[in-house]
């Protein structure tokens, strides 16, 4: 294993300490309803917190919920206690269908800071999740873990889920937003992440590794994602498959997230791709930053692979080559650095969507910085838990801070390791935190806009 360098070591153990403090000491094992379970059934709705900690229950004790539907019947809360994910390991994983009615579960915490396949849902097998929205999560793990689906595995499905104002921090592998693993058969369909990821090695914004027939599809990342080694704006490692030639495919998505490594491989979409990498109609624009192969597209670059119609913004990403380096001889790839303008216009929209069947993407000045979006996220634009996300840079600054989100903005808060408040104001005559007197240091910033209340981690030099 490469050695974890002092400074990532430094910066996930302060990282930890912000988190305990604000953790629930109570548990949702002990707070759990599953009264509504008839093992004759095979449909169920959940209405309750406490019923949705009886399903973590009920998988836990060995129940996976194979060929059953389970349909969110409400918001769901889970801010009283610390969660359990649903689908522990591999012996007791879940293999259920969840529709979540598009209602909205808020306020996960799990602190397992040496757990693996953490997540709300856990390790999972030909499981399916679809219209889920989960607003506010903070996760302490140590391995293959990601907000929604610790490890979406093995013929199963996330379709139409959304996650906003969350933080993952980890310290090993496989480490995403949406999930760690997005493996062998499984697929990620009109889904996005917008929060803070923190890992080791493998750590993707919206997913730690593809690996064996895999796909991600009209989706999106923003916030961080910073680790170690093989860090990527969409998926932190494309990897190799142990039978008969498989591809592992991102098209018609994109990456707004910063991305940072301090041992090497960062990539504004893939940290590193060894082969069996498809991707199609893609775009990021995060600054890319690692001591060594950094890339506006990929971090570093094996063979095999299919990229086309690919760009990434030059000066926001701070690259000008689109592969940070080469694991064998150097190729020509269809992936294009272009201005900031030059992928704000209606010419870069036509790029985007002559790639593929019908108009995935749109253009309005008024969303998404004025880059193109998904077509298919247009649909949920008057949802609160879309419109509440919120995107603050440098997240490393020396003296000022710039907030843009889709709500109207109202003030924020600011506060040490401590939990102290060192500093305050209004954001709606302006998106500019002047916090040039302020000490060095990890801060958490609380951002306030219309619709709810937004946490971001930040460095200040």
């Amino acid at each position: 294993m490469i050695k974890i360098y002092s400074t990532l070591l430094l910066f996930l153990t302060v990282t930890l300490t912000i988190n305990s403090q604000t953790f629930p000491t109570t548990s949702w094992s002990d707070n759990t309803d599953v009264s509504w379970y008839n093992e004759s059934e095979d449909t169920f709705t959940i209405s309750t917190a406490e019923a949705f900690a009886g399903l973590s229950e009920l998988v836990a004790a060995g129940n996976t919920f194979a060929d059953k539907d389970i349909t969110i019947g409400a918001d769901i809360d889970l801010d009283a206690h610390l969660w359990l994910p649903i689908g522990p390991d591999n012996d007791f994983l879940f293999s259920g269908n969840v529709d979540g009615g598009n209602y909205t579960i808020s306020n996960l915490w799990i602190n397992s800071p040496n757990g693996d396949w953490i997540g709300l849902f856990g390790q999972t097998s030909g499981a399916s999740f679809s219209n889920i929205n989960l607003d506010t999560a903070n996760i302490l793990a140590l391995d293959t873990s990601g907000v929604l689906v610790a490890n979406l595995a093995t013929n199963s499905s996330m379709q139409d889920c959304h996650v906003t104002n969350a933080s993952i921090t980890a310290t090993s592998y496989n480490i995403g937003g949406l999930t760690g693993g997005v493996l062998t058969n499984s697929t990620i369909t009109r889904c996005s992440f917008s929060g803070d990821v923190v890992g080791y090695n493998q750590v993707g914004g919206i997913a730690g590794t593809g690996w064996n027939e895999s796909s991600i599809t009209e989706s999106y990342s923003e916030g961080t994602v910073s680790g170690g080694f093989l860090v990527g704006g969409i998926v932190g490692y494309c990897t190799f498959s142990f039978g008969p030639p498989t591809q592992n495919v991102i098209d018609n998505s994109y990456s707004r997230s910063t991305v940072s490594a301090t041992t090497g491989r960062a990539g504004g979409i893939y940290g590193g791709a060894d082969s069996n990498l498809v991707l199609l109609n893609s775009y990021s624009t995060g600054s890319v930053t690692a001591p060594e192969f950094a890339g506006g597209t990929i971090g570093y670059y094996g063979n095999a692979n299919d990229i086309q119609n690919t760009y990434f913004d030059m000066e926001t990403s701070g690259q000008t080559e689109a592969v940070g380096g080469f694991g064998g001889e150097p190729v020509t790839v269809d992936a294009e650095g272009r201005t900031t303008a030059n992928m704000k216009n209606t010419e870069f929209l036509g790029l985007l969507n002559a790639g593929s069947a019908g108009t995935p993407w749109s253009l309005d000045s008024t969303l998404n910085d004025g880059y193109p979006v998904l077509t298919s996220s247009l649909s949920i634009a008057d949802n609160n838990f879309v419109n509440a996300t919120a995107t603050v840079y440098p997240t490393v600054f020396t003296d000022k801070i710039t907030v843009s989100s889709t709500a109207n903005l109202e003030a924020f808060k600011m506060y040490n390791i401590l939990g102290t408040l060192v500093l305050e104001g209004d954001l709606k005559a302006t998106n500019t935190i002047h916090a040039g007197n302020i000490s060095a240091g990890i801060y958490i910033v609380k951002i306030t806009t219309e619709y709810s209340t937004i946490t971001k981690k930040l460095i200040k030099k």
